[in-house]
């Protein structure tokens, strides 16, 4: 009889998270064997279902009747922990299937890891859980472990220290779940070593946590994204269910910048595409493992949902003060001005010699006077700018009985005052290594977050406070792909920059007024057409950079000038790129002040295409500026974008020049994100370069464009959504 385990949830998930039968295929009666580890974690864990060691000849492993098949065990049973080596562990789950195993757990390496031989058995692996739906943790893992329902399916010994928590470890890396269990700062309620996750991977386990009663924190050390769509949906559901998902993803610099001949790609680094799929899904980024743990430590032990992003810091050193607002400026936390009230208040707490800012210095006078400290925390937390309140003060473990007394009473008020306070407040030391336990119990008690290190702690609470940042902008409306334009790119040839520009106005982009001539004459007429100055450039598609092989003239403002021009183009590029496709000239108008910036689109597999904006011109290599954030995006998603680049300044009115038409900057980059999505599965990369931002008011226009199609891409008709 299969005996029921605490906490079944009725997920697909339950036969490899809580099950209620195991089988172990390799265990071994031999001390130190793998296969004896695995039977002796679970013995030695009390844990409460059937064990049915595998063993061909042994009577018993670790004082347990062992089976010499997996046939010979007398009923179904729910998970395999398989103790073999790589080439033996298809054929015994394949076994292990017919005897009814929904779930497996696979220590062993030499799978895709490996090379091509790996890859073809991790495939085989996979097609094995397709063709029986088993659910396979691993391979090339430490395994996982059910803290609470004391299930260790786990090919390590458990820390000593580990203790019963609320925050779940999910990693792709056996020594992130070794760390991350070990740290003795939160206890755990599931460890997860995913490894190469052949079958199951982390949004399945999410998933699995949303409905976890035990699990508060989701903390994650990853080193891919294989379905976000899936990721998506599983943070989705975390959210939903008041938890928290923070993670630490490793290798964002391996996929470097995207390979295509536009600058947007060059500009596209890995990382800004993780961070933007990460907040769009509303987890919490980080980037080592000491910000991992303190942000795992502030989320668990916050109990309150602070409004807004302002942060006030009081300490009572001055030194400490300028130390946090270094740290402040490097890593772009909000420490809001407070408002004449506060400071009014603040000044009649204060000694005469103290000065009311954010963050405060509230004196080394405060330290031994807790009705000054706590009037000072109470200012702080009533200051309509102020989000959370977070005291800073330095109590490493190792101080002395004295001082840990002076500043146990600060712990002690802080405790005190929290419960009551209209905001939410965090106790930081500016050293990492431990915080003295006079100072950190009595913060723990009353649930207040106890971090570490200036950095780490800073960075943690920016970020608690941004979580709320996810929005996708998927009601917005869609344009239609047009089946014309899909057929051209099926072609896979780039466009020449009048098509592209016709392809985006056709969209709704606003393009430059332009015509094609084929000779001097031509190019005369058609200047005067558009009105002086125009700029004449040659049309080929083998020439995406034009101004390389001379083939670019710019402010001509006469017929004789254009005619010069054009003459002189032709000779240029005949010399410089004489097998060149030349299409003609292309005379276009020419347009007036204003700041020059780049936009464009970029594909960032697995995530789809990105939209990329930064300094334009001849300033795109020269200064790297660039934001970029996955499509689609909003005209407001668009703004903040703009705001994160360097040539925001100049869009600002920099120095007493006119501002930028920000507005229609951020409509067209909307726009240029609809587009993404309407023909996202047959364009490679989108380059406008510059797109010209007039002065506020007069509207962007496209002066240069690339598209690139994506090759190979199958034709595809009707909207697309």
């Amino acid at each position: 009889m299969l005996l029921p385990v605490q906490g079944m949830s009725g997920h697909p998930l339950d036969v490899l998270m809580a099950p209620r039968s195991i089988m172990v295929l390799g265990a071994s009666p031999r001390e130190g064997a793998l296969g004896n580890t695995v039977v002796k974690n679970l013995i030695q864990s009390g844990y409460k279902g059937e064990i049915h060691p595998v063993h061909p000849t042994a009577p018993e492993v670790c004082g347990i009747a062992a089976f010499a098949s997996v046939s010979a065990i007398p009923r179904p049973v729910e998970c395999a922990v398989v103790c073999l080596s790589a080439d033996k562990v298809l054929s015994a789950l394949d076994e292990a299937a017919t005897h009814g195993v929904g779930a497996a757990v696979i220590f062993a390496s030499g799978f895709a890891e490996t090379g091509a031989e790996g890859a073809a058995r991790q495939h085989a692996l996979s097609e094995l859980a397709e063709r029986t739906g088993m659910k396979i943790c691993g391979p090339n893992c430490l395994g996982l472990a059910n803290i609470h329902q004391s299930i260790p399916l786990y090919s390590a010994a458990l820390p000593e220290t580990l203790e019963k928590g609320d925050v779940a470890v999910l990693s792709h890396s056996g020594s992130g779940c070794i760390v991350l269990s070990s740290t003795g700062r939160f206890g755990i309620s599931h460890l997860v070593s995913v490894g190469n996750a052949a079958v199951v991977d982390v949004d399945q386990y999410l998933d699995y946590l949303a409905d976890d009663d035990a699990t508060r924190v989701a903390a994650l050390f990853i080193e891919t994204i294989r379905n976000p769509e899936a990721f998506a949906a599983a943070s989705l559901r975390m959210r939903e269910a008041g938890k928290a998902v923070v993670v630490l993803k490793v290798g964002r610099s391996d996929m470097g910048a995207a390979a295509t001949a536009a600058h947007t790609g060059s500009l596209a680094g890995a990382a800004a595409v993780y961070d933007d799929f990460f907040r769009r899904c509303g987890v919490v980024a980080v980037e080592d493992i000491d910000e991992l743990v303190e942000a795992v430590e502030l989320l668990r032990a916050m109990r309150r949902k602070p409004t807004g992003k302002g942060i006030a810091v009081l300490n009572v050193s001055g030194g400490e003060i300028a130390l946090t607002c270094d740290v402040a400026q490097r890593i772009g936390l909000d420490l809001p001005e407070l408002s004449q009230a506060t400071k009014a208040r603040l000044q009649e707490i204060l000694p005469s010699f103290g000065h009311a800012a954010n963050p405060l210095d509230v004196t080394g006078v405060a330290v031994f006077d807790m009705a000054m400290y706590g009037g000072a925390i109470e200012a702080l937390a009533s200051d309509p700018s102020v989000a959370l309140v977070a005291v800073s003060q330095d109590c490493p473990s190792a101080i002395g009985k004295k001082q840990s007394q002076t500043y146990g009473a600060i712990a002690d008020t802080v405790a005190r005052l929290s419960p009551s306070l209209p905001r939410p407040v965090v106790f930081y030391s500016n050293v990492a290594g431990g915080i003295h336990p006079r100072i950190a119990e009595p913060l723990l008690a009353a649930r207040v977050p106890v971090l570490q290190g200036a950095r780490a702690s800073l960075l943690a609470i920016k970020r608690f406070l941004n979580q709320n940042d996810a929005a996708f902008d998927d009601e917005r409306p869609r344009i239609a792909a047009d089946p014309k334009w899909i057929a051209r790119f099926a072609m896979g040839e780039p466009l020449t920059e009048r098509e592209a520009k016709q392809f985006l106005g056709d969209a709704g982009l606003p393009v430059t007024r332009e015509a094609l001539a084929t000779s001097a004459i031509e190019a005369r007429d058609m200047a005067a057409k558009i009105g002086f100055p125009v700029v004449l450039k040659v049309e080929s598609v083998d020439l995406p950079h034009k101004s390389d092989v001379g083939g670019v003239r710019l402010d001509l403002r006469t017929t004789e000038a254009v005619e010069a021009a054009y003459e002189e183009i032709v000779r240029n590029v005949g010399a410089k790129a004489p097998r060149a496709r030349i299409g003609g000239v292309l005379v276009q108008e020419m347009a007036g002040k204003g700041t020059e910036v780049i936009a464009g689109l970029t594909r960032q597999d697995p995530f789809g295409m990105a939209v990329v904006v930064g300094a334009g011109g001849v300033l795109v290599e020269l200064i790297g500026d660039s934001a970029l954030a996955l499509a689609p995006i909003s005209p407001e998603r668009a703004r903040d974008l703009v705001a994160g680049t360097k040539i925001n300044k100049l869009l600002a009115g920099y120095r007493g020049a006119p501002a930028g038409d920000v507005a229609a900057l951020a409509q067209l980059l909307s726009r240029l994100s609809d587009i993404a999505v309407a023909y996202g599965d047959v364009l490679e990369a989108v380059d406008l370069n510059p797109v010209h931002v007039g002065v506020q008011g007069s509207g962007v226009r496209i002066l240069d464009a690339l598209i690139i199609p994506r090759r190979g891409a199958a034709i595809q008709t009707g909207e697309q959504a």
